[in-house]
């Protein structure tokens, strides 16, 4: 009995322990994610004595994230029949699994800006905590991915306190109106609105970069366009993550890496464009430039930086756009993620391979601001 007894006394120390440990280990209480990061450690331990002969130079670490992003489940094709519930389903399972919670220390304010009667939410995002001085300091104004559909300052205030903390830069969170509700281009009216806004409170355009994921790293074209059609003051540079320039998905690499893209799994690509076009299907082409900046002009843009992954069906958007961006003489630079997924520098916390690229872009913004 007293064996039983200490055994069950040193069964709760080490339950007590580890539950106290992995937090501190992964500076988070949020269960979700200290679940996936605890699998991811196993995963990587795995991988670490099993190598992948095709893909040598990936690491254990970023293996084991794509093998649990290969576990999520899918919406049934059924329930695409009711868009309203499938963008609702769509956007609980985005919040449900944060990849990179909020450092208790960054600090987050809204603030509702507004330019010609045109209102929209911005979130200012400090890590470590600073107050934004407007007519000296850098700002990088981010525009989040999730298709135009979903995503909020919710699934990306993690990665944002870790952009700010990198780049050592205050980012402005635009928490533009979202599809099907608001069809494009709404988001890009909002992204110009901002950016209007911003200059009218003395921040100069040259202290500005431009930055976004996916969808945002389309609407971040979208916006330069609009600003050069608009012969506004442009920013200092443009960064772009597997940007989706060509909304009516198009491109050979939709095929070509349908089975290797961990991210994007989704083959309801009609109705997607219904959902971003919806009553302007009629008279807007998913392949209009106002809506797909691919077919835009590139003529007169600023520095530009775009990443991809290999392994992903948007490879093509990205090499297409720099292809376009070099043709007009732009001062563009291209890195690839060898069999690397989409948006892959969103998951810093997870692999290596996310970091190298995030700090090539840290190097390539203070290039830009030191010329």
């Amino acid at each position: 009995m007293s064996f039983l007894t200490g055994l069950l006394k040193t069964s709760v120390v080490v339950v007590l322990i580890v539950a106290i440990a992995i937090p501190l280990r992964y500076g988070s209480t949020d269960y979700p994610y200290l679940r996936a990061r605890v699998a991811h450690s196993l995963l990587t331990l795995r991988y670490s004595f099993a190598p992948d002969p095709d893909r040598p130079r990936l690491t254990a670490e970023y293996r084991a994230f794509e093998t649990l992003l290969r576990l999520r489940p899918l919406l049934a094709d059924h329930l695409y029949a009711d868009p309203s519930q499938a963008i609702k389903l769509l956007r609980l399972h985005v919040r449900s699994n944060n990849v990179s919670p909020k450092p208790s220390e960054c600090q987050i304010d809204k603030e509702v800006f507004v330019h010609n009667q045109h209102s929209t939410d911005g979130f200012w995002i400090n890590h470590p905590p600073r107050t934004f001085q407007k007519k000296t300091d850098k700002l990088l104004l981010y525009f989040h991915g999730g298709g135009y559909v979903f995503g909020d300052i919710e699934t990306y205030r993690g990665f944002e306190c870790y952009l700010s903390q990198l780049f050592n830069m205050t980012v402005l969170h635009l928490e533009y109106r979202l599809c099907p509700e608001h069809t494009l281009p709404h988001a890009v009216e909002d992204a110009v609105a901002i950016y209007r806004a911003i200059l009218n409170q003395d921040v100069s355009s040259s202290q500005i970069m431009i930055m976004g994921d996916s969808a945002g790293g389309g609407l971040s074209l979208l916006t330069t366009q609009t600003l050069l059609t608009q012969q506004l003051p442009l920013p200092r540079g443009v960064i772009v993550l597997s940007p989706w320039a060509d909304i009516s998905i198009s491109s050979e690499s939709h095929t070509r890496n349908k089975d290797k893209d961990v991210m994007l799994r989704f083959d309801q690509k009609e109705w997607l464009i219904e959902q971003l076009l919806g009553s302007n299907l009629s008279q807007l082409s998913a392949d209009h430039h106002s809506v797909s900046p691919l077919f835009g002009s590139f003529e007169g843009f600023p520095s530009l930086f775009i990443n991809v992954g290999t392994a992903e069906t948007l490879e093509d958007d990205a090499r297409k756009v720099f292809a376009k961006a070099k043709e007009a003489k732009v001062d563009v630079t291209f890195e690839e993620g060898e069999h690397l997924m989409h948006v892959y520098p969103m998951f810093f916390g997870y692999f290596p391979e996310a970091r190298r690229t995030l700090e090539n872009i840290r190097q390539w913004i203070q290039t830009k601001f030191n010329q």
